[in-house]
């Protein structure tokens, strides 16, 4: 059964019109999709395929209706629309669907789909020629109000370049004084330059004198712990001895007595020794801390001529009151005879 053939109906009355499917019945009175017109409307709704199973037209059932009855429900006027609904099968599952078809030949919905367009290229004709004429509206405006801006800025043209004159002269005269502010600079800074290298060279002695008190330091660190040692080396012997001669006879007691009284000595040493290393660490701090500062204001008072030739004055001052107070107190730290006085200590 062919849907899409196109014929009068009777009397001269509208032309009728399938939907571009031709159906074909199967033995089991099932009816389904034997091909699709191109150009149809089928065709151009896209959704039907070649097997599916019409199930109804506008609600109306047609399982085992003859193709005669199908027929009748599907044709109709052309331009109006007709509801469809299929079965298909996919995967061995069957699910239904609905598609809504306007009746009309190839020819027909072609000439449609050409109407329209012509009709949206006569509107869309008319809208460019409106907004056209609203632009040459808009560009009269814009070309007067064009006009007034330009005779503005040729008038503010003109203050600009006499500004732009009055403030070239002024730049000339600030270029000049500029100048001559940098010879001065330079010149300021040859000089800076010619002050800072004797301070430079005051700055690299006083880093190897401070580099020769801490090797002092050092040694006289190793002399103090050997010492140390030796003390408590001693301290250990005399311990011992103590053990001894008060597990012997005790006509010996006089010998042990002496023995303690020398290990009082020993250990009041060691204590003594205790606190000069305490407060020679505390002013070894304190020196370098000084040395820092001292260091710091020698760096700052580079910067200016006035505040380097004070500064360094004031700095070698400090140093060599700092460096006698220093010597003076490393020279008690140990002091020679006292320290070795005792006839139970000795230096090999």
């Amino acid at each position: 059964m062919n849907s899409s053939n196109v014929f009068s109906g009777e009397g001269g009355g509208p032309v009728q019109a399938g939907v571009g499917i031709f159906f074909q019945q199967e033995g089991d009175g099932s009816v389904v999709v034997k091909t699709i017109v191109s150009g149809g409307s089928a065709e151009r709704e896209g959704s039907v395929r070649v097997g599916d199973q019409i199930l109804s037209v506008d609600e109306h059932k047609v399982v085992g209706e003859p193709l005669s009855v199908l027929r009748g429900l599907i044709l109709g006027s052309q331009g109006s629309f007709v509801k469809l609904t299929f079965q298909r099968k996919d995967m061995g599952e069957a699910h239904t669907f609905d598609v809504r078809l306007m009746r009309g030949s190839a020819e027909y919905l072609q000439s449609l789909t050409s109407s329209k367009t012509i009709e949206d290229e006569i509107d869309q004709l008319r809208l460019q020629l409106r907004q056209a004429l609203s632009h040459c509206s808009q560009d009269r405006d814009e070309l007067d109000r064009l006009r007034k801006m330009l005779q503005t800025e040729r008038d503010q043209s003109q203050m600009r370049e006499r500004e732009l004159e009055l403030l070239q002269q002024e730049n000339a005269r600030e270029l000049a004084q500029l100048n001559e502010n940098l010879r001065n600079a330079e010149g300021g800074r040859r000089e800076a330059e010619t002050q800072l290298h004797p301070l430079q060279q005051r700055e690299a002695d006083l880093a190897e004198e401070l580099n020769r008190q801490k090797e002092k330091e050092r040694l006289r660190k190793e002399y103090i712990e050997e010492l140390k040692k030796r003390h408590e080396e001693e301290k250990v012997r005399l311990e011992g001895l103590f053990l001894k001669e008060q597990a012997g006879r005790r006509e010996d007691q006089v010998a042990r007595l002496g023995g303690e009284s020398q290990l009082g000595r020993i250990q009041a040493e060691l204590s003594r020794l205790r606190t000069l290393e305490q407060g020679r660490r505390e002013r070894e701090e304190e020196y370098k801390d000084r040395m820092q500062q001292e260091l710091a204001r020698l760096q700052d008072a580079v910067r200016t001529q006035d505040v380097v030739r004070s500064a360094v004055k004031e700095v070698e001052v400090k140093m060599a009151r700092y460096t006698g107070e220093y010597l003076q107190y490393t020279q008690q730290l140990v002091p020679p005879e006292e320290a070795l006085d005792d006839d139970n200590l000795f230096l090999a």
